[in-house]
Parts: C-alpha cells; sequence; structure tokens
C-alpha cells in the first residue's frame, strides 16, 4: 500500500489526526473535546470523538500483557446505591479494568481471563476475598493494613459507649477539683480588686512598650520604624511622644450617672431583699426614671459583685465517641487526657477490661503500623488469640479467616494505596460528564490510551 502508515484503507483521515481526535476524546470528553477541536481547526462531532474513543478502547485492551500484582476496590457510581470494581496494576500504576459491580462471581471470572497474576491487595471485603480464591487460588492474598487499622478503630470507638456513666462521672470530678472555680469565684466577691489588678497590668505593659519607643527614638528611628518595631499604631506611638509619657486610663472626673438620683432608692429595696431586675426599673419609672432597662441590670449585676463579661465556667464537656477513642489511642494519653479534662489512669483502674483491650488495640497497631522491628513469625496469631479475652473478642473469628492476607501485609510492600488514588482520578472523570455517561464510556476513559 503506498500510503501505509499514513492512512488505512478506504480511510477518509490520516492516521495522525485520527490519533489525535482519540487523545483529545480520551482526556476532555465528547462536548468538551469537540469544543477543542475547533481550535485546533480540526473539527469533529462530539459522537464521533466518542465513537472512535469506544472503538480504540475494544481493540487493544485484547493484546493487554499479563500482570503479575494487581490492586483491587470498590468505587460508587452512585454512593450507597451502585458500586462497581477498579483493577490496577501496582507495578505501573496503571488502571487495568474497571468491573460493572462488586461481586465475588464477577471478579472471579476477570481473574481467570487474566492468567499470570500473583499477588492481589485488596481491602477486607469479603466478596473480594472470595472472588479471589475463586479466580485466582495459587495468587497471594495481601490485605490493606490502612483498611485493617480502620475496622479496629470503628470497633473500638463501638464499644465506647458502654463506659460512657464512668467518664461523665470522672470529667465532672476533675472538673470540681480544678483552680478555675476558685479563681471565678475570687472574681466574683471582690471585682474591683479584679479590675484594678487588670488595670495595673495593662499600664504596666504601656510603660514598657513606652521605655522601648523612647530607647529606638534616641538611636535615630522614625516613629514609623518605631510602630513597627513595638506593634503599635503610628499614631498612638505620636501621641505618646507629644504627652511625654503612656496614657493612664485614669479618669480624673467621674462622669455622673442616669441613677445617681435613684440610687438610695435601690439601695433600700436591695436591703429588703429585691432582686426583680424589672420590677426596680419599673419602680424607678414611676419615680421618673428615663433610662433603659439595660442601665438598671448592669447596676444589679454590679452590686451582686458579678461582672457583666460571662465567667467561664469549670465544667468540661466529657470526651465520647471518636473522641475518646483518640484520646486513649493517643502517643501520649496522659497529656492528652489532661487538655480534654479526663483522667484516663482513673478511667482505666476503674475500667479494668478497657485497659485490657486498650493494651491489645496498642499491640495490634505497632505491629501492623512495622514499629517494632523484633516482630517474629507467629506473633500475629498469639495476639488473635489474646483478643478473646478483650473487649473486641467478636472481631477475632474474621480477622482469623483473613490472617494469611495479614500476615502477608507485614511481610511485602504491597498496599492499595495506589488503588485509592485512582479511583480519585476516576471521580473527577465521572463527575467532568455530569452523570450522562454510560459504563463502557467512562471504563474507556479511565483506562490508559492506548
Amino acid at each position: 500500500m503506498p500510503l501505509e502508515g499514513i492512512t488505512v484503507r478506504h480511510g477518509r483521515q490520516t492516521t495522525r489526526l485520527t490519533d489525535l481526535h482519540y487523545y483529545i476524546a480520551h482526556t476532555l470528553g465528547g462536548s468538551a473535546g469537540a469544543r477543542m477541536t475547533v481550535r485546533l481547526c480540526c473539527p469533529i462531532s462530539p459522537d464521533t470523538l466518542i465513537r472512535r474513543l469506544l472503538s480504540r478502547a475494544r481493540n487493544t485492551r485484547k493484546d493487554m500483557p499479563p500482570t503479575r500484582v494487581v490492586g483491587v476496590d470498590d468505587w460508587a457510581w452512585r454512593r450507597g446505591h451502585h458500586y462497581g470494581t477498579i483493577v490496577v496494576d501496582l507495578e505501573k500504576n496503571d488502571v487495568i479494568d474497571l468491573l460493572p459491580d462488586r461481586e465475588a462471581a464477577t471478579l472471579a471470572q476477570w481473574l481467570q481471563a487474566h492468567p499470570g497474576v500473583e499477588i492481589i491487595a485488596r481491602d477486607r471485603a469479603g466478596a473480594y476475598a472470595d472472588g479471589c480464591h475463586r479466580g485466582a487460588p495459587s495468587a497471594l492474598q495481601v490485605t490493606d493494613r490502612w483498611h485493617l487499622l480502620k475496622n479496629l478503630s470503628e470497633a473500638f470507638v463501638s464499644i465506647l459507649g458502654r463506659f460512657t456513666t464512668t467518664v461523665r462521672t470522672l470529667t465532672r470530678q476533675l472538673s470540681a477539683s480544678t483552680t478555675l472555680s476558685e479563681t471565678s469565684g475570687t472574681f466574683r466577691t471582690q471585682p474591683e480588686e479584679a479590675q484594678t489588678l487588670i488595670r495595673s497590668v495593662s499600664g504596666e505593659r504601656r510603660e514598657t512598650l513606652f521605655n522601648e519607643a523612647l530607647a529606638l527614638k534616641a538611636e535615630g528611628h522614625s516613629i514609623q520604624a518605631i510602630a513597627t518595631t513595638i506593634g503599635v499604631e503610628r499614631k498612638t506611638v505620636r501621641r505618646w511622644f507629644q504627652r511625654g509619657h503612656a496614657p493612664t486610663w485614669k479618669r480624673t472626673v467621674p462622669t455622673r450617672s442616669i441613677l445617681g438620683p435613684y440610687i438610695s432608692h435601690l439601695e433600700k429595696r436591695w436591703v429588703e431583699g429585691c432582686r426583680n431586675i424589672r420590677q426596680l426599673w419599673r419602680e424607678l419609672l414611676e419615680q421618673g426614671f428615663t433610662g433603659k432597662y439595660g442601665t438598671v441590670r448592669k447596676w444589679v449585676t454590679t452590686r451582686q459583685g458579678i461582672s457583666t463579661k460571662p465567667i467561664s465556667s469549670a465544667y468540661v464537656s466529657p470526651p465520647l465517641g471518636r473522641k475518646l477513642a483518640r484520646l486513649l489511642l493517643a502517643d501520649d494519653p496522659l497529656s492528652a487526657g489532661r487538655q480534654d479534662g479526663l483522667p484516663v489512669p482513673a478511667l482505666l483502674e476503674a475500667e479494668p477490661q478497657l485497659a485490657v483491650t486498650l493494651c491489645w488495640l496498642r499491640k495490634m497497631q505497632n505491629l501492623l503500623c512495622k514499629k517494632e522491628d523484633t516482630r517474629k513469625e507467629g506473633d500475629l496469631k498469639a495476639l488473635l488469640e489474646e483478643g478473646k479475652t478483650t473487649l473486641l473478642s467478636r472481631l477475632i473469628p474474621a480477622l482469623e479467616r483473613d490472617a494469611a492476607a495479614i500476615e502477608a501485609s507485614l511481610v511485602t510492600p504491597w498496599t492499595t494505596s495506589p488503588v485509592e488514588g485512582q479511583i480519585s482520578r476516576l471521580k473527577m472523570i465521572k463527575r467532568t460528564m455530569f452523570g450522562r455517561a454510560g459504563f463502557e464510556l467512562l471504563r474507556a476513559r479511565v483506562l490508559q490510551p492506548a
């Protein structure tokens, strides 16, 4: 053929243009790809782009080379309703295929049609484990350690609800013994002394800033540079220099209060035991008072010795659920417990079964995170046997059925992390097609271009 390599027999386009249209369709899809072809001066309709994409995808995936290590996971076509399966080559980080569902029979059929798979990384879903056993019985299955840790964490959170009463009691006892209540009581009983203390501290801080400003001025710095250095507004620094000192913020002449003529009546009613603010306000209105209700309320709160600014309570809400789980599983649970208002040692002492479960969970965490280099063969089996005496004993039979895959995850580097990344890419492609594409088109765009 004289035009071999340029076009095909009976072709109406060159091979180069056909390839260009294919890659545009693979990257952008139909409508967006058609708009791009107009800008590239090679216009084509969206339907033709999609037709060529699907045709190339059907023809090129038949001669796919054998794959040795694969990872499988589910992806949501519609969350909570319809799910599919994605198969990824973990050695090349390429998507091999998409399956329309996540049934064991579908995965088994795919594995039988693709012999040569030696290692399969998966999560702990029973359907995938069954499908791998039926489709590739000689392949080594590797469970993902992150999913296993997630399952253990969720199971641990589910049992913490049994200790809600104990956690609330211990948190209440700790909050009652803090010094916050004493400090609040001082501010309630001695509001004037507290305000005086606050004013003195603020005055000392302003005096220190003023001295720093004088020292910088003596060195020849500009007002703008001084203001930037000490963190004060430029106009404030200029005003300080004009006055020759930092402001004391003391009122030399007390302002006259609108309540002045009525203080004697309020004091009299206070001694008589009246604490109803609205009743006092009404009585003052009858005597000609023209002020607002808030003015009387402010006087009453001051008379009671309570600051108008609310004082934080010493009560701390108890950590429950996931917050409690994070606290117990923290690297330093003692300091974390003090910050969250829960004495962790007292909780573990009051609930010994929880202490046993937490100890076992930490051992599993260290094993799965490979934090201990002295791991020996049989450690997992011993831990699973020990777990039967904990509060998570109902989880142990499922872990024992999957023990071989868990053991393989400890000695091999394969995980489903690359699969999760490909699922994120799949979601992006699916959303750019606004949910109007079928499974075949989504599969053609997710697979690597031929």
